[in-house]
């Protein structure tokens, strides 16, 4: 028979594994707190539930930038995991698989690419020995393991593994899922990474259309997606639906999550991309700035992802006859991206190209810029 503590602890912490899916961080945050105290009561003896709510913890924390507690509560969680001694057990497997997935994934939110990289291949590989290839443990992994790679440039990795995870999901749950959402979202910004617009926009348009029937045009998730199909369609020149789509997704994130947080950060380098080829250089200047800042606060002052934002102010510099303050910008954003990021990748070719111009004084030259997150 189940404990009073043992009811508790699953009350509290299947209720935020499913607040935490909803969208509803803080609310879940608070009640992973409660259900890890619990867990930590008897986690000499029931170290499997010290293992999940640590896990649950973790996750919430990645949702709301905490990147450093993430890592560290996604090793206790596997911490745990080694004291059950139940590696082989269904259970402590998908426990496993979950917290090598946070783990990895806080690791690349603090942009620790290649550290991060172990973590994400030995949860796919552990999900598949598992389970099987076509389980649903291996599409988060395999999902996760492609954001890591488009982040890194290695688009062709990226999309084999989201292209695997997207017909496991549409075998296992169907083709409206939300993790099918997830992954054609996914999948359309990969395409916008590489340029290929047209084939990103019905992708992205796909996740709009999935996620606002389950969940509503109002959620946080669903703002992301129209966000993410905001900027395929300004890079198609339509300005005026693109634009429309981030100021909404802005305002939703501003409120929901508050004025500091990342994805406002993501909304604003956007809409300043699109004011910026408007003309309107006075208010592309003050987004990039207030994205730059964001960014700084929430993923560090050296984080890569940093970079992007740093490369189009450099572009807005330089089209202002500001060659010093471009040529800073654009050295500094290389540095940042470091050796983890692909010699290919848009970010560092866009930075490179720009340089180099600024350093040859070929002022009246097109400025190659990387517009989007």
């Amino acid at each position: 028979m189940a404990s009073v503590g043992g009811v508790e602890f699953e009350r509290l912490v299947t209720a935020a594994e499913a607040a935490c899916r909803e969208g509803r961080q803080r609310e879940a945050e608070w009640l992973a707190v409660a259900a890890l105290a619990i867990a930590d009561e008897r986690a000499p003896t029931r170290p499997e539930r010290q293992a999940r709510a640590a896990l649950v913890l973790a996750e919430v924390r990645i949702s709301l930038g905490g990147f450093t507690e993430a890592e560290a509560l996604s090793r206790r969680a596997l911490r745990a995991l080694d004291a059950h001694g139940a590696a082989g057990e269904t259970g402590a497997a998908r426990l496993r698989v979950r917290a090598l997935c946070a783990l990895g994934s806080a690791l690349r939110g603090q942009g620790r690419y290649r550290d991060a990289e172990e973590p994400l291949r030995d949860a796919l590989v552990l999900a598949e020995r598992s389970f099987g290839s076509d389980d649903l443990a291996v599409v988060g992994a395999a999902n996760d393991l492609a954001v890591l790679y488009k982040y890194m440039g290695r688009f062709d990795e990226a999309e084999m593994l989201y292209r695997h995870a997207l017909r496991v999901v549409e075998i296992r749950r169907g083709n409206d899922a939300l993790e099918a959402a997830t992954l054609w979202h996914n999948l359309g910004g990969l395409e916008h990474s590489r340029g290929r617009h047209a084939l990103a926009e019905p992708a992205a348009r796909r996740a709009v259309e999935i996620r606002t029937r389950a969940l509503g045009a109002d959620h946080p998730a669903v703002a992301a997606d129209a966000a993410a199909l905001a900027a395929i369609l300004d890079a198609l020149g339509r300005t005026d639906e693109a634009e429309a789509l981030l100021r909404q997704a802005l305002d939703i994130f501003t409120e929901l999550l508050g004025p500091r947080h990342y994805e406002v950060a993501i909304n604003a380098n956007n809409l300043a991309a699109l004011r910026y080829r408007v003309g309107d250089y006075d208010q592309a200047q003050a987004l990039w700035e207030q994205a730059l800042d964001i960014k700084r606060e929430f993923l560090g002052e050296t984080h890569p992802e940093v970079a992007t934002t740093m490369v189009n102010l450099g572009v807005l510099a330089a089209t202002r006859g500001d060659d010093e303050r471009g040529r800073s910008l654009f050295a500094e954003a290389l540095r940042l991206l470091g050796p983890d990021v692909d010699p290919d990748h848009p970010v560092r070719r866009a930075a490179t190209a720009s340089l180099a111009k600024l350093n040859s004084r070929r002022r009246d030259d097109a400025w190659t810029r990387d517009d989007h997150d």
